[in-house]
């Protein structure tokens, strides 16, 4: 669907949407507020967009780990589904008019902290707003601050993430980062199943016990990273620079290493059952 269609949609509605595991309702309100319940009465509030690509964007404050999820919207006569990136039907949906279960509630604002009121306005004093022209940059020249600020513009102006949301901002747009320098970024316990990182510049990151099943990571460079108990199985490491990186305890089962630098790597109780390219 295109942006003004999901706009049109979404825009003070509301959208049952069920998937094997979950039965909710979604009250978009005009404000961005997200107003949700599932069919246990479960309750939580959020907030919404909709990107210049016509993805559906959701970020809930308990559901979910708080992180930021991005949907295409799907049409088929009155069905509706929301698909992942890569295509996958995460839900389906019904959409009802207006507030059609009176989730909608005043939501009490926090009282507007003045120190980061005066920090938020050096930051951005003498620089010009990138905007979403970050995404034309060149993905081995993005930062991870101008990553977040640029995800953070897409959002409400009315909600500032806090830096906590940052965080799962950052690990939510690595899972599709090839190239892309994410040098001493913490993705500690990061959900990176799959995670699309070739060529990234991953130096000093934090990975301990991030889960990288079947990532691609050829020709990344972790130097010094650590990635201690990461679980790793099947994870493309080719030619990835791993030089002084820890993966103590990682799980590295049929990982392949080919020509990967391992130089002071430490590989203490590191599962290796089947893993290729390792020079023993």
């Amino acid at each position: 669907m295109a942006p003004a269609e999901v706009l049109s949609l979404l825009d003070n509605n509301t959208l049952f949407l069920h998937s094997f595991q979950e039965d909710s309702y979604f009250y978009f309100d005009h404000s961005g507020k997200l107003f949700a319940k599932d069919i246990q009465n479960n309750k939580d509030v959020g907030n919404w967009d909709v990107s210049e690509d016509g993805e559906l964007c959701m970020r809930m404050s308990n559901w979910w780990y708080g992180d930021l999820l991005c949907f295409q919207v799907l049409s088929s006569g009155k069905a509706y589904h929301l698909a992942s990136g890569g295509g996958v039907i995460q839900y389906s949906g019904e959409q009802f008019t207006g507030d059609a279960k009176h989730l909608f509630y005043t939501v009490k604002r926090k009282k507007k902290s003045y120190r980061r009121s005066l920090r938020a306005k050096k930051s951005v004093r003498g620089k010009q707003s990138p905007g979403l022209a970050v995404r034309s940059q060149n993905p081995s020249e993005r930062t991870t601050e101008q990553f977040t600020k640029s995800i953070t513009e897409e959002l409400p102006a009315s909600e500032v993430l806090a830096e906590k949301d940052l965080h799962s901002t950052v690990k939510w747009m690595a899972r599709d980062c090839p190239g892309c320098n994410l040098a001493e970024t913490d993705l500690k316990k990061a959900d990176l199943v799959g995670a699309q990182l070739m060529g990234a510049n991953l130096r000093g990151a934090m990975l301990k016990m991030s889960n990288l099943r079947r990532a691609n990571l050829e020709g990344a460079n972790l130097e010094g990273a650590n990635l201690s108990y990461a679980n790793m199985p099947g994870a493309n490491l080719k030619n990835a620079n791993l030089t002084g990186a820890n993966l103590k305890g990682a799980n590295l089962i049929r990982a392949d290493l080919t020509g990967a630098k391992l130089d002071n790597a430490d590989l203490t109780n590191a599962l290796l059952e089947s893993v290729r390219g390792l020079k023993r």
